[in-house]
């Protein structure tokens, strides 16, 4: 145990801004009984709460004690709900749609990574092999490695086995850990940094801006041992060599972007997260531009999707987990909830500076004939609507009429006068049914 604690120790002095992807795979019709290496490339993590505001840098001499209370408050909340509240600040509306759900029933940070090295199967354009579309998602598997130089794993973590992809073909992919509550606190003693993305309406991308590319170069070894029994998990040559690149903003295209690097990136960068001056995530590695490229300018470049389309990727993941994890019912209050930035839709909203108040009396109208449209039909809807638009006449005649009032009364008293002649038609209605629907009397009836 002191060995452990003292090399968690040694290596937390260092800072490790991404991680070494390996996939594995076995498939009885390829007539594999052990797993063996499929691909190799970088990967990181990304936080799925937003970084709270005391804890950005230039806090002032009293951060630790506002950290302090705001400690206090999440633990005796805890004690009295038994989970985590949802973390976010300022908007309902701009939160994000795991921080609807407390943290023990969802993960707190995604690890991001290429979708090409995740499935290979999935990118024939790339790989052309006939091997390869007897592939799926259930052949395969995931781990993560802690790097401290060409083949030295500090720590080896397994991840979930259902990446999600981007629903329009970018290459990019989220997945999770097998068991993030053990694994957070030993990636975070290990020095592993878990990056948030960088707010593209608060710092602009720029040209000529630097960039840092954190990952893995994934690299053959120049010599092979032959007639050497070797594990499963070691039956391939090719060796992570950890490699930071300093780079700068050179060309947008579309949604891709591409910075200049001294040396280009070699294989297995593909995943790595590039890095602002700020220690923000900016974007996520996708590929080099070959150097025999035609444009010289943009031969041998990296070529990044940047942070505000990795966002949307984000967002658009965060959702469907919600809605996986929520009752339906539930979910859709939530995404009343981002739509109104209003508070289960109804009579209490939340301010820009955060705070909860009331909503105006049409506010509240508005939300609840939004909310009765959505469980009535056409007719219903419209008929029950009548009747509200002809109630809210009725009382403002009534408080023109007295000069004013208790509103609540005015209110009160209209609607009993509607429910009267509601229950009087409804009579009627009844009466009316009743005597259509008797049987028509005979000769013997009605001598009786």
């Amino acid at each position: 145990m002191r060995l452990t604690s003292m090399l968690l120790r040694e290596a937390g002095q260092k800072k490790f801004h991404s991680l070494a992807l390996s996939v594995y795979f076995k498939h009885p019709v390829l007539k594999m009984k052990e797993y063996e290496i499929l691909s190799r490339a970088s990967a990181y993590l990304l936080a799925v709460d937003p970084e709270p505001e005391n804890q950005k840098e230039g806090d002032d001499a009293f951060s630790h004690l506002k950290m302090a209370e705001i400690r206090r408050k999440k633990r005796a909340f805890q004690r009295q709900h038994g989970y985590t509240p949802a973390s976010a600040g300022g908007k309902v509306s701009e939160m994000g749609w795991l921080e609807f759900a407390p943290r023990e029933f969802r993960p707190t940070v995604h690890v991001v990574a290429s979708s090409h090295v995740l499935a290979p199967y999935l990118w024939s354009d790339y790989y052309p092999h006939d091997w390869l579309t007897v592939l799926k998602q259930e052949h395969c598997r995931f781990q993560l490695d802690v790097l401290d130089g060409p083949g030295n794993s500090l720590a080896r973590f397994a991840l979930q086995g259902h990446p999600y992809h981007h629903p329009e073909g970018r290459d990019v992919a989220l997945v999770h850990f097998q068991d993030e509550k053990t694994t957070l606190p030993i990636l975070k003693d290990l020095g592993v940094q878990v990056l948030h993305m960088r707010d593209a309406q608060e710092s602009q991308f720029e040209k000529g801006e630097d960039i840092l590319f954190d990952g893995y170069a994934v690299i053959e070894e120049e010599e092979e041992k032959e007639n050497e029994e070797k594990k499963s998990d070691e039956d391939d040559a090719r060796t992570f060599f950890p490699l930071q690149e300093a780079g700068k903003l050179a060309f947008r295209k579309d949604d891709r972007f591409f910075a200049t690097t001294e040396q280009p990136l070699p294989e297995g960068m593909c995943g790595a997260p590039a890095v602002d001056s700020d220690g923000k995530c900016c974007g996520v590695v996708e590929g080099i531009v070959p150097v025999t490229h035609e444009n010289k300018a943009l031969a041998g470049s990296a070529a990044f999707m940047p942070s505000y389309v990795l966002e949307a990727f984000v967002e658009y993941v965060e959702r469907q987990m919600l809605q996986e994890l929520l009752p339906d019912d539930m979910f859709q209050m939530c995404v009343k909830t981002k739509k109104t930035n209003t508070i289960g839709g109804g009579m209490f909203k939340v301010s820009d500076k955060g705070d909860v108040d009331e909503t105006t009396m049409e506010e509240s109208y508005k939300g609840m004939a939004d909310e009765i449209k959505s469980k009535l039909s056409k007719e219903e809807y419209e008929a029950y609507m009548a009747i509200l638009e002809d109630e809210k006449e009725k009382v403002k005649d009534l408080l023109i009429k007295r000069g004013g009032g208790n509103i609540s009364e005015i209110m009160q008293e209209v609607r009993s006068q509607t429910l009267a002649v509601q229950q009087m038609v409804h009579d009627q209605y009844r009466k009316q049914h009743e005597k259509e629907s008797a049987p028509p009397s005979t000769d013997a009836d009605a001598s009786k």
